[in-house]
């Protein structure tokens, strides 16, 4: 009997064994297709964010805008309102906390709805959040931010645009919105503090954000979609400011 039990024990030890080896091998294999991914994405961003497709003649251009880089997040600076787009419309001064009539700027940025409503700053990030908005799981939205003046402790790019050139940008970002039956945007709430700052509110909008198609992924196109200089395709704003120079 006890060498029955015996034999017992080393067998169920030799399955363990054999099975924890197998199971380290696996993860190994895993975590080498891992990195090696995570490798040959770094390396495409690089590479295709510094492709330049080329803008169009601005010849005749009046139209001032801007992009402006908040870390790793890259948003476009429009006139509030001028003879082709008054973004009130869109974005009514209504819901903003302070309900700014004299401000002159608007920015505007796309990104995961979930990540912009749950995360005011990197210390709020959860792991959910962090392992469900890279793959293009949840909704998007658009922020929009009012200003009376251009910030001046951010990285900026100025471009100049014809009427014809920010029709077209108007129309992409107009496109990106999700609309109600009436044809108005859809206002989002925020409800956790520190999302929304006063001059600023929230949208809803097409689009999942993704690995490969992110915020500066959006901008990126919206460049293209103006027919200004932009990368063949960037994940990150570095891309995008390396186009111009900075």
């Amino acid at each position: 009997m006890k060498e029955k039990k015996r034999k017992l024990r080393w067998y169920q030890t030799r399955k363990a064994r054999n099975a924890f080896k197998r199971a380290k091998k696996i993860s190994g294999y895993f975590f080498t297709l891992l990195g090696s991914a995570i490798l040959l994405y770094v390396i495409a961003t690089f590479i295709l964010s510094r492709i330049t497709v080329k803008g169009q003649n601005n010849k005749g251009a009046n139209i001032q805008i801007f992009l402006m880089k908040s870390g790793v997040h890259t948003d476009f600076i429009l006139p509030v309102c001028n003879n082709i787009k008054d973004w009130r419309t869109e974005f009514p001064l209504a819901n903003t906390g302070f309900k700014d009539s004299s401000s002159q700027l608007v920015s505007i940025g796309w990104g995961d709805q979930t990540f912009y409503m749950n995360t005011p700053t990197w210390a709020d990030l959860t792991p959910k959040t962090a392992l469900t908005v890279p793959f293009g799981i949840g909704p998007s939205a658009i922020h929009a931010t009012y200003y009376q003046q251009l910030l001046d402790d951010r990285p900026t790019i100025r471009l100049h645009l014809t009427e014809k050139q920010y029709l077209k940008l108007v129309h992409y970002i107009e496109k990106t919105l999700e609309r109600k039956g009436n044809g108005q945007t859809k206002y989002i709430k925020a409800t956790m503090p520190g999302v929304v700052t006063g001059n600023d509110a929230y949208y809803a909008a097409k689009g999942r954000y993704s690995l490969f198609f992110t915020c500066n992924s959006w901008v990126n196109s919206g460049l293209q979609a103006c027919q200004q200089k932009s990368c063949y395709w960037t994940a990150f704003a570095g891309g995008i400011f390396y186009q111009y120079g900075k």
